[in-house]
């Protein structure tokens, strides 16, 4: 497989996004799963990181607290700045539960969509998708991130930014399947 294409997409371009987005994603999460099981999808820039603690049942579980300048939410809403807290440090020691759950640590100055789950009781969120849910925007074009936050996921492919929003955006505006 040939990484780093760009594919342009016109009218038929979200169908075809829907079709091909597992093998873009690398798993089997389609652009469909990811945005029903994400609280908020959006496109920002990491601008800050901090270490944070979470309670779980009275013990004190270490975090990272990211922000966010947030430039577009396809999903939710939310302010121009998004502070979330995610389990595990960005040292990612052998022991860290951020590190054994393969969740992103995001770097601040890069760009992100982030596909984010809803939060949890102990105040705590990742990406959707175990981390497919986390694309690396470069330009307009978007590409999933490894667990590193910097660099893109091997054998992914490129995709543009305005395709993978028509995709989420045409997800959104079907009626659930569930009633």
């Amino acid at each position: 497989m040939r990484t780093g294409r760009v594919f342009p997409f016109r009218s038929a371009g979200c169908l075809a996004i829907l079709a091909l987005s597992p093998i873009l994603l690398g798993a089997s999460f389609s652009v469909a799963e990811l945005t029903k099981s994400a609280a908020r999808i959006f496109r920002g820039r990491c601008v800050a990181l901090r270490p944070a603690t979470a309670d779980l049942k009275g013990r004190p579980l270490p975090a990272t607290a990211y922000t966010f300048e947030v430039s577009e939410y396809l999903k939710g809403d939310g302010s121009r700045w998004l502070t979330f807290r995610q389990v595990g440090t960005p040292e990612r020691d052998t022991s860290d539960l951020g590190r054994i759950a393969g969740l992103t640590v995001f770097a601040p100055g890069n760009e992100y969509v982030v596909f984010l789950r809803p939060e949890s009781k102990a105040g705590l969120t990742s990406a959707a998708g175990r981390g497919r849910g986390v694309l690396l925007v470069r330009g307009e074009t978007v590409q999933v991130v490894d667990v590193d936050g910097r660099t893109p996921a091997p054998d992914t492919e490129t995709i543009a930014y305005q395709a993978l929003r028509r995709a989420v955006l045409q997800v959104l505006a079907k009626p659930s399947a569930r009633r």
